[in-house]
Formats: C-alpha cells, structure tokens, sequence
C-alpha cells in the first residue's frame, strides 16, 4: 500500500513553500465562538480533502492569538468522526497527526476555551492563505447573552437573531481567502 507523508502547516512563519499544488486542501470551516465574562469559547469544524490515490498523514497545525490580551487555550479537544485526536502544544497553538484515506474527506472537530484580557478577541483566519487556495465556504457564528456589549465585528454579519435569551451573528463567506484575522470588540 502506498502511503505519501505530507506535512501541512497552517503557522505562518512556518511556512517556506506553497500549498497550491499539495493534494490536501483544506476547502471549509464551521465555527462558532461564545463570549462569556472575560472568556471565548470557540468549536470549529474543519474539512480536509485528499486529491490524491494515496494514503496521507499529515501534520496539521492550529495557531491560537496568544498576547497580552489572550491567554493560551485551556480545555482543548480535537475529534475526528472515529476519535479524539492527540495533540501536541506549541508556543502559539496545536499541532496533530491527521489521516487521509485516498481521495477521501475528513472533517476535524477543534474546541477550545480561552481567557481574555479586555473586551477583544482575535480568531485568526489569515493562516489560511498558505494553502494557496480559497475556501469553498467559511461560516462563522458569534454568541453573546442579551445583556452582552453590542459587538464591532471585523466581518460584517450577514444576519443577527436574538433567541433564547442570546444574541446570535452570522457570518458567511463564500470562495473566502481571507487577508484579516476575526476580530471582535465589544
């Protein structure tokens, strides 16, 4: 059985060549972020896709904003359909093994929770550009309480829904390559 070894970096300062002509993409992301009193919590749903007749293990790495204003995650899983991942911490995010069967698609389950200082907090989205490639789709969900700030989003929302006493933004993104981070402010 063949089997290709890939190594797949979302880190950008990591990144030394381009991701255009991998048979890996990474083509849709589903996330939703809850703010709470000085915390976020974030669960996203990511999707890979294998382009090749190979097996592929690759190497994903998940970067977290950690400065002054955001502490390093705590509580953190990564599932996919079948399993908890293992994981391995860096400076400023994750790093895990990731299975690809042949010209097949995995989705990647990635929840977090994660202190802040202030009233912002920053998703990064521009890591995304390595791949070289747009995203098919990217949908974002931010959840506050009724009683939570009024919220500067750096993506306008397409629709925002008060219900069950929460406030909900949508965010959707089609063919998105995104060249700023997520950032909301309240």
């Amino acid at each position: 059985m063949k089997k290709l070894i890939l190594v797949v970096l979302f880190v950008t300062f990591s990144i030394s060549r381009s991701f255009a002509d991998m048979p890996v993409e990474f083509f849709k992301e589903e996330v939703n972020i809850k703010l709470g009193k000085n915390t976020a919590t974030i669960k996203g749903l990511y999707f890979f896709e294998n382009n090749s007749d190979f097996h592929i293990d690759a190497t994903i790495s998940y970067p977290f904003s950690v400065d002054s204003n955001h502490q390093y995650p705590t509580k953190i899983k990564i599932l996919d359909p079948r399993q908890p991942l293992r994981f391995t911490k860096t400076k400023k995010g994750i790093k895990w093994m990731l299975h690809l069967d042949p010209n097949g698609i995995m989705k990647v389950s990635v929840e977090y929770s994660q202190k802040v200082k202030g009233n912002t907090i920053t998703y990064i989205l521009t890591s995304t550009k390595f791949w070289k490639k747009k995203m098919d789709k990217a949908m974002f969900t931010i959840e506050t309480p009724t009683d939570f700030p009024k919220l500067n989003i750096s993506l306008e929302p397409d629709s925002v829904k008060d219900r069950e006493n929460k406030i909900f933004y949508f965010i959707t993104k089609r063919y998105f390559l995104p060249e700023k981070d997520l950032k909301v402010i309240w």
